[in-house]
């Protein structure tokens, strides 16, 4: 009996160091796995942080925040388009005048517009009670109010650059863990930019265009680097005129004569934007306003740089240039 009893134990015990190395196992890979998440997550994240609390992660400007693993009401204004293109709605947008981005609103109709004319305020954050505040660069933030913003929600800034909106996208991706979203958004917007490409064919890099803001004592022209240029030069391959100088400069009404030989011009339009100088006789002597190929460009998305303004913006230029 005592023989039995002691077979008996054995086993238990051996059952006992046979779970316990189990679980060890299980959690050292599950430890393991969630260093690994984080030491490749695009904002730097620490281990330590425990699910229930959120992860503890490192934003642009240095600021340790503790972020909620799912936030459900985010306030990031201004980044609207990439939280759009990862399928997911903030719980108030931005706006100007009261007028928020007028190509979203498909998606964003029902998202109450933020008071901004003055700033983003931290009352009216307040009111909105949300569990995320979200700023694109710390320029994004009214100066000296990101602690005010702090003690509202967990507050991040995502960048030190609002010009990456690729990398962007995909930190924001990261920081709401919708990182095969921000794959996905990305994906669509090359297809359809090498769709585009292909119907174009050689067209761009033998054709001159430019992007135009018509103003008071002349215009400005987008460079390269500067929102909408960027699709336009960059992504697209359209030549660039020898009278384009810088991101976003601004010539003389007199100036216009140097854009004489420029096959397309899109017109920055929109309530509140200027109309070109039609009147003007060397705006009349122009050969892409006399072949007729002058074409609005939405401010919404020209003035913008994201996958989905992108996208909108290459259908403009897939309607509008032909051979």
């Amino acid at each position: 009996m005592s023989s039995r009893l002691a077979q008996f134990a054995t086993i238990l015990l051996i059952v006992f160091l046979l779970a316990a190395c189990g679980d060890s196992g299980d959690k050292g890979g599950a430890s393991s796995q969630t260093a690994s998440a984080a030491a490749t997550a695009q904002p730097s994240a620490s281990p330590a942080a425990s699910e229930a609390d959120g992860r503890l992660l490192t934003d642009a400007d240095g600021h340790e925040v503790r972020v909620p693993d799912h936030p459900q009401r985010i306030v990031a204004p201004f980044l609207e388009d990439p939280l759009s293109a990862l399928g997911m709605k903030p719980v108030a947008q931005w706006g100007a005048g009261g007028v928020p981005q007028q190509y979203l609103q498909d998606k964003l109709s029902d998202v109450p517009v933020l008071r901004m004319d003055d700033g983003l305020k931290p009352e009216e954050v307040l009111s909105y009670n949300p569990d995320l505040i979200i700023f694109l660069t710390s320029a994004y933030a009214p100066s000296g109010s990101y602690e005010q913003f702090a003690k509202i929600a967990p507050t991040f800034v995502l960048s030190t650059s609002d010009a990456d909106w690729r990398g962007n996208l995909e930190k924001l991706g990261a920081l709401l863990n919708e990182q095969d979203a921000a794959a996905a958004a990305l994906a669509r917007y090359d297809e359809k930019l090498a769709d585009a490409k292909a119907k174009l064919g050689s067209l761009p890099s033998e054709k001159t265009a430019v992007l135009l803001q018509a103003a008071d004592k002349g215009f400005k022209l987008f460079g390269s680097d500067f929102y909408g240029g960027v699709t336009l030069y960059q992504a697209l391959g359209f030549g660039q005129p020898a009278v384009l100088k810088g991101s976003y400069e601004s010539y003389s009404a007199e100036q216009l004569a140097e854009l004489a030989d420029v096959d397309y011009i899109f017109v920055l339009s929109g309530p509140g934007r200027q109309a070109p100088p039609t009147d003007n006789p060397l705006w009349q002597q122009l050969k892409a306003v006399k072949e007729g190929h002058v074409f609005e460009a939405d401010s919404g998305y020209w003035f913008n740089l994201n996958s989905i303004a992108g996208g909108l913006i290459i259908d403009d230029v897939l309607k509008n240039v032909h051979e």
